[in-house]
This record gives C-alpha cells, sequence and structure tokens, in this order.
C-alpha cells in the first residue's frame, strides 16, 4: 500500500492507496507534511458501489473516486464542503455555475473565457472545495478532480456568487431565495457517509446560501448567454474582450498537464 500526503483547501490529507495512479494522479498537491489533518483509503464496500455504477472503470480510476468520496466525508468537519460544479474567477473574484451533467456549464464557463479573455480564470471545472469562514467569506479551492475537460489551475478566491444553470431558448437569469435554492443545491452536493457529518454539511450550506448572491440562469450557447450571466453576477457592464480565445487556447491554459 501507498501513502502519501497532499495538500488540498489548507488541509493536509494522508492518502492510503493501493495503486501507484493515485499518487500521479495527485502529483501537484503532495506535500512533505507529516502531520495530517486527517486520513482516508478507498474502502471495498465504496468501490464495490462504484464497479455497480460502472462496471467498465479500471480499478485504479475507481479508487480514484472512492479517495475523493472519503475526503468529502471528511470535510464537513472542517468547515468545508465538496461539490459538483465548476468554478471560475472573473478580477479575483470566484463564481460557481452549477448544474446537472450534461446541462451545459462547462460550454457556458468556457464562453466566459471566450469572450472575456484574460479576466476570467479556473479555479475547477467539476470538483471545487468550499471554505465557510468565521469572518463570512466563503473561498473556493482546487482539487486534482476537475472533470473530464481537465479544467483546473492551483489557485483559490474569495465566492462573489452562485448560479444554477438551466438549458432554455432565451437567455434569462433571475435571482433566487436562499430557501428555494436549497433543493437545487442538493441535487449537486456529495452526501458523507455518517450522520453527523451530514447535518454539519447541511449547516455549512445554508451559511453558502445565505451569505451570497444566488440566480437561476436559462441559456443557450450563445455571447448573450455569457452577458446575461455576466452582468447580473458581476455587476458590471459587458464589454466582449478585444481579442476572442479560442478553445485551443482555452485547453492549453486551464488543462492540466497530462
Amino acid at each position: 500500500m501507498d501513502v502519501f500526503s497532499v495538500r488540498l483547501a489548507d488541509l493536509t490529507v494522508e492518502i492510503k492507496s493501493r495503486f501507484d495512479y493515485l499518487r500521479w494522479f495527485c502529483r501537484d498537491y503532495l506535500t512533505d507534511s507529516r502531520t495530517p489533518d486527517f486520513s482516508v483509503y478507498a474502502e471495498d464496500s465504496r468501490l464495490d458501489e462504484l464497479r455497480e455504477y460502472s462496471p467498465d472503470m479500471r480499478d485504479e480510476f475507481l479508487e480514484r473516486d472512492a479517495i475523493y468520496s472519503a475526503i468529502a466525508s471528511k470535510l464537513p468537519y472542517y468547515d468545508r464542503v465538496a461539490l459538483h460544479g465548476a468554478c471560475i474567477t472573473y478580477k479575483d473574484k470566484a463564481y460557481l455555475f452549477t448544474a446537472a451533467s450534461g446541462t451545459g456549464k462547462s460550454t457556458h464557463i468556457g464562453l466566459w473565457k471566450r469572450y472575456l479573455g484574460d479576466d476570467v480564470g479556473i479555479v475547477n471545472g467539476d470538483k471545487p472545495i468550499f471554505h465557510v469562514k468565521p469572518d463570512g467569506t466563503i473561498r473556493a479551492y482546487d482539487t486534482p478532480w476537475c472533470g473530464k475537460e481537465g479544467w483546473n489551475q492551483m489557485k483559490n478566491a474569495d465566492m462573489a456568487g452562485i448560479c444554477f444553470v438551466r438549458r432554455g431558448e432565451e437567455n434569462t437569469i433571475r435571482p433566487v431565495d436562499p430557501g428555494d435554492a436549497i433543493s437545487l443545491m442538493l441535487r449537486q452536493m456529495f452526501h458523507p457517509y455518517e450522520e453527523e457529518a451530514t447535518g454539519l454539511m447541511l449547516d455549512l450550506f445554508d451559511e453558502i446560501l445565505s451569505r451570497l448572491p444566488l440566480y437561476l440562469l436559462e441559456c443557450d450557447i450563445s455571447e448573450e448567454a455569457v452577458k446575461t450571466s455576466f452582468e447580473a453576477l458581476t455587476g458590471e457592464k459587458y464589454h466582449r474582450s478585444d481579442k476572442e480565445t479560442t478553445s485551443e487556447e482555452i485547453n492549453k491554459q486551464w488543462r492540466m498537464p497530462g
């Protein structure tokens, strides 16, 4: 068994793994710290659950996903939560776009980068971590678990808003009350194994929803969709970048090295 530690969201996590792949997967996050905040490993029962869901997935990839689940289950004890969504930055403020897989959140943040240029960065394209701080801020952090696009930069930033994304024939956006946002958020959060952790996680999400501006975006895949979400989230007037960023440039800037 391989044992190593990684640094995630200002926490040191000891990982015990069966396969060399996991150390490689977490290579940019390795740390020499000997005092981890907590330790995780992939239990056989969790691997079996994942195997039933993805019977053709290789064991080392199942372990990768099982370790993420184990980490996410521990985070609420440290005022942190994991969430399925794409988190970008604009002028050093972070914005989360969250939706069911296949809805188009990755396409939408790609359009932000395409039309708004260098002012837009990526925190994580699939599974960022959020720290609910006592001073009222919500800090978004990157992780190596970054989805099929592989969009991730080793950066973190204070959150300035959350946008729930739906497909639509027209581009519209409206504020959402925290109470109404709970059902939207529940679909995208990871549910911890332990009842105590689940309670802590729900409390943290209550804090997140009460502290941040929340929006529901219905959109297509157009520049008008970017204008609609950008102006609502940032409060600024939309101005297209002088130089359009190509898909190749986005992948070069945002994709983790393979």
